[in-house]
């Protein structure tokens, strides 16, 4: 999004800089001091929701205003939906852009120059006189290939490599997802031409020591048939990059035969396909409109190319009943998608997200069924509506946050990064037991054979906290023996 906002800025002479201190990995007080120092008029900041670490990047922005009295403007997914709390909040910020923040962001800049009234200036967000005031919203750019390249930093080529985003919004309107609410009310999908996506590609893999581009639309392809038909164009186009790899992110109802095939023909290797869930009641509550059959046929398609997608999954919605997660678990299982630890670990446990701008955060708040994080309301918990499913949630979560703690510590067996044969043979074993698992306490509570009490939950996942350091114990101390043997003989 900076990106888009630097050449824009750039392309109607305001000198800009980039500073992605999230690919430079540099701290929040590190980011404060560069800053700081920075020689600037106007200091613009994406913010990117990070969870418990969001406020340690608000206070940093404190530290800033404090230090360095520039206008600070603020834009993105979290401020656009947070922005009353943000405004009441933090004096640091001076406007926030709502939604698509290019033009916007251009007629702020511009003010600061001219003296203009802000409350003129549409899509934005600020405090007049103590009040909270939001002006008209900004009519949505309708032509993306009017729009320049965007901006990119050597830093960010190295770490996230060649990221384009050929599109904007979603044809879909899930209840989870608030796409579509960041750019306006209504399903607002909008798509760059296969020429203008081609030229850019063409120009970003000059600058990449890897011939490999992922496409980070919501959704690469566009509704029907002319979704279809656009696509089929771009991979065309594509096939003239010689070795070029690449990836994207859909739908499970876009997978189709003749344009899978041009797609990998072109080089596609790794798909995102949006699943969420095997229960047609579950799938309904979320208006996802897809079925299973779309979602089975998906996967042979992709598999029959050599592809095996990594899947977005929702196990635990705020309205699960066992039947959903039943149904969810047998489908995960049939379909050979708990092959790997790294999965099994996300979708045995995966609960809805529940953040603002998403129509489940509105009907949550609205039924007043909703918990706020305690570091910030963008993010919101639920208790679900059935306490068997209340009880397995509990129990997976903390079991699978316990195997994910393991798996991010270097010195641990499973550490994510060991891709060697060791920490496979500690994975495989730990990925048996905890499908197994689930599979057990799910049965046992389908048949009432387990007391749905808060001592029962502490039973159940602290035993399996020991379990798990049995099997890894168990395992590495085999492999250890094994290897000694070997040596011995």
């Amino acid at each position: 999004m900076s990106g888009y906002v630097a050449s824009y800025l750039s392309e109607h002479g305001i000198e800009t800089e980039i500073a992605d201190f999230y690919t430079r990995g540099v701290s929040t007080a590190q980011m404060a001091d560069l800053i700081s120092q920075a020689e600037c008029d106007v200091l613009g900041v994406n913010l990117v929701y990070c969870w418990e670490k969001t406020n340690h990047i608000l206070h940093a922005l404190d530290e800033i205003h404090r230090r360095k009295q520039v206008p600070t403007i603020v834009y993105g997914f979290f401020p656009t939906f947070a922005f009353k709390t943000l405004l009441e909040d933090y004096s640091c910020i001076d406007y926030i852009i709502m939604g698509e923040p290019e033009c916007t962001f251009l007629e702020l800049v511009s003010m600061f120059q001219t003296g203009r009234d802000p409350g003129l200036i549409k899509g934005v967000s600020f405090v007049r006189k103590g009040e909270v005031v939001s002006t008209e919203s900004r009519p949505l750019i309708e032509d993306l290939d009017a729009l320049p390249f965007p901006g990119r930093t050597q830093d960010q080529l190295a770490v996230t490599g060649g990221n384009i985003l050929g599109s904007r919004g979603c044809y879909g309107n899930c209840t989870f997802c608030c796409i579509n609410n960041f750019y306006g009310a209504g399903c607002q999908w909008r798509g760059r031409s296969p020429e203008n996506i081609f030229d850019e590609a063409h120009l970003l893999l000059t600058m990449l020591h890897e011939h490999y581009l992922y496409f980070v639309d919501a959704n690469f392809f566009g509704p029907g048939r002319n979704g279809q038909a656009r696509v089929e164009t771009i991979a065309q186009l594509l096939s003239s990059e010689k070795g070029l790899t690449f990836g994207m992110e859909c739908r499970v109802n876009d997978i189709q035969t003749d344009s899978l095939r041009t797609l990998v023909d072109a080089g596609l290797r790794n798909v995102f396909l949006g699943v969420e869930s095997a229960s047609p009641s579950a799938l309904k509550r979320m208006r996802k409109q897809t079925t299973n059959e779309q979602t089975i046929n998906a996967l042979t398609l992709l598999r029959n190319h050599g592809i095996e997608p990594h899947i977005g999954f929702i196990m635990f919605d705020p309205d699960s009943d066992l039947h959903d997660i039943r149904s969810n678990f047998d489908f995960l299982t049939s379909h050979d998608l708990l092959r790997d630890l790294s999965c099994t670990v996300q979708l045995l446990y995966h609960p809805e997200i529940v953040l603002m701008g998403t129509d489940t955060y509105r009907t949550l708040e609205q039924d007043k069924k909703i918990r706020l994080s305690s570091h910030n309301h963008y993010q919101a918990y639920c208790s679900f509506r059935h306490q068997e499913v209340n009880f397995l949630s509990d129990c997976m979560g903390a079991v699978c946050r316990y195997l994910l703690e393991r798996a991010e510590d270097p010195g641990s067996p499973v550490y994510w990064q060991h891709n060697n044969p060791s920490s496979h043979a500690v994975a495989t074993p730990l990925n048996d037991w905890l499908i197994g698992f689930f599979e057990e306490l799910l049965g046992k509570i389908e048949s009432k054979d387990i007391k749905i009490t808060p001592q029962s939950k502490s039973t159940i996942i602290n035993d399996s906290i020991a379990t798990i350091e049995t099997v890894i114990n168990t395992t590495e101390s085999s492999r250890c023996s094994s290897h000694s043997e070997g040596i011995g003989a």
